[in-house]
């Protein structure tokens, strides 16, 4: 039976969110999910097509894994509403729809990823997400739980590329635009007191007196930096870039923020002590507070105007994929519990 209800895509991508949150990392809870689907429905009905999108099936068996899952990881939320468990097997599979038709929307135009790009994102899933347990693959998974998370995975950057290629790499954002955009808003672009500031820290009172009479001397600031400093920002010749209160030890700002002439030094006689030894900071740059210019606010302007125009090109491009697709659905077999 031909589809004929529209759904919200802001809805659909929202739920989509939460469900690959449940569906990657808990894949080996799904062989479970399975066995008990098959206790209460036959084989026959299993292998069914709940959909066809484009002559391509979903399977009622693949759905029901994803839809248990979903109501295991939600379930205290859910408890035993039937008519919200009946809406969100219906919003799950119109974003299996969703799916089906950008995996073949990706094969028209030839959109891969390749191993080298799945195991360099798996490697930053690893390092960056899998401690708070959220994204990355779960220990103690099977050989096959991992495989299909990693084919999870796979297939959401391939989505990504499409989405990346199709809609966000096609939208523009006119200076006149952004002109009006911030005439518009000019209140929200204000900027708290900044400054910019470099920094040496030595490890003893000794060393602090030799650093400050070399500067006293007229030395570069930046070989000290190099020569002296042992911590990490070292690296970038102590730059700490423009800050704003609060973001540093209170000591240091009690230092850096009562100056205001580029090139000054925070005070010879009274030095910044902290655990890490003593600190001494040049001014680089001031930026009193206040509404930023224009052309400061140009970064800012054109992501908010990307952010809200790739939302509104997104739902179109999808509709623009629904509306050129065949979509059959099984109600029926959707209603079966």
């Amino acid at each position: 039976m031909k589809m004929n209800r529209r759904y919200s895509t802001t809805r659909r991508i929202t739920l989509h969110t939460a469900l690959l949150t449940v569906m990657i990392g808990v894949w080996a809870a799904a062989g479970g999910c399975m066995e008990s689907s098959r206790r209460t429905l036959g084989q026959d009905t299993l292998s069914r097509a709940l959909a066809v999108v484009n002559n391509e099936p979903i399977s009622y068996d693949s759905f029901m894994t994803g839809y248990q899952l979903f109501l295991t990881q939600w379930d205290r939320f859910i408890g035993n509403d039937q008519a919200r468990k009946d809406e969100i097997k219906e919003l799950l599979l119109q974003q299996a729809i969703d799916d089906k038709l950008m995996d073949q929307e990706a094969r028209r135009r030839g959109i891969q990823v390749d191993d080298n790009e799945l195991n360099a994102k798996v490697m930053q899933l690893v390092s960056g997400i899998v401690n708070n347990d959220r994204e990355g693959p779960r220990s103690g998974l099977s050989d096959s739980a991992l495989s299909a998370w990693a084919k999870s995975l796979q297939r959401r950057l391939i989505h990504q590329k499409l989405i990346e290629q199709e809609v966000i790499s096609r939208i523009r954002v006119p200076a006149p635009e952004m002109f009006r955009y911030y005439q518009r808003f000019q209140n929200t672009f204000t900027q708290p007191e900044r400054v910019n500031v470099r920094h040496i820290a030595v490890g003893s009172r000794t060393l602090y007196n030799r650093v400050m009479a070399e500067l006293a001397n007229r030395s570069n600031f930046v070989d000290l930096v190099r020569k002296y400093s042992i911590t990490p920002d070292r690296l970038s010749d102590g730059e700490l870039g423009f800050v704003e209160r609060g973001v540093l030890p209170p000591e240091f700002d009690a230092a850096i923020f009562p100056m205001r002439k580029v090139g000054s030094l925070s005070s010879p006689e009274t030095p910044v002590q902290t655990q890490m030894g003593f600190h001494i900071f040049r001014l680089e740059g001031y930026q009193p507070a206040g509404t930023l210019a224009y052309r400061d606010a140009i970064p800012e302007i054109r992501r908010r105007l990307l952010e809200e125009k790739q939302s509104a090109a997104f739902k179109e491009w999808l509709k623009e994929l629904r509306n050129s697709a065949t979509i059959t659905i099984d109600h029926q077999l959707l209603a079966a519990e």
